[in-house]
């Protein structure tokens, strides 16, 4: 045992600084006025992140099934949520069978008998379930359906949707028109 403290194991040791090298010039003729030695100062090391490696990749599972459960977030290729609670699922694919999710971020996405605050999408098919808004490239939607804003290029199926985006921009203006007229309101009282 040392008398010498020793740092807590969550402090970081400092950064080391790159020494200036030296650089010696291959085919250097004598007498050609090239210095035999070029001292080079390294430059900080400010560099563009590089693609990741299959080394320093982060492994992302092929498929993830949580059923009855809460998680924070799941990011899968497959993911499958059954009867549980997400704070938001990222994958190629993404289901959800009675449970209820904050966001899905996936390539396809669906939903049965759930409540989702959230949906990015490509394709998304929806059945029996209560979204707040959905963005994406075709959405198929089925009975029992309540939607409150869409943004998508297609819409297929009879889903009770509130606002289209025709909709939600007029909402916005006149939203946006009352709120000005109470700030003013208020500014002249």
């Amino acid at each position: 045992m040392t008398d010498e403290p020793t740092p807590p194991p969550s402090a970081t040791p400092p950064p080391r600084r790159r020494r200036a090298s030296v650089v010696k010039p291959a085919a250097a003729a004598p007498g050609a006025g090239i210095p035999a030695e070029v001292e080079v100062a390294a430059a900080p090391a400010l560099a563009a992140p590089s693609a990741p490696t299959a080394a320093s990749a982060p492994l992302v599972p092929a498929a993830v099934e949580l059923s009855r459960g809460a998680v924070r977030g799941i990011r899968a290729q497959d993911v499958h949520v059954r009867t549980g609670v997400v704070g938001g699922m990222t994958g190629d694919h993404a289901s959800v069978e009675m449970g209820l999710v904050g966001g899905i971020a996936a390539r396809q996405a669906s939903v049965s008998q759930g409540v989702v605050r959230g949906i990015l999408a490509q394709d998304v098919r929806i059945e029996q379930s209560l979204v707040r808004t959905v963005v994406a490239n075709r959405v198929q939607a089925g009975p029992s359906t309540v939607i409150a804003f869409v943004l998508a290029r297609q819409v297929d199926g009879n889903a009770r949707i509130l606002f289209d985006w025709r909709g939600a921009l007029a909402f916005g203006g006149v939203l946006g028109t009352v709120l000005a007229l109470i700030r003013l309101s208020r500014r002249r009282a």
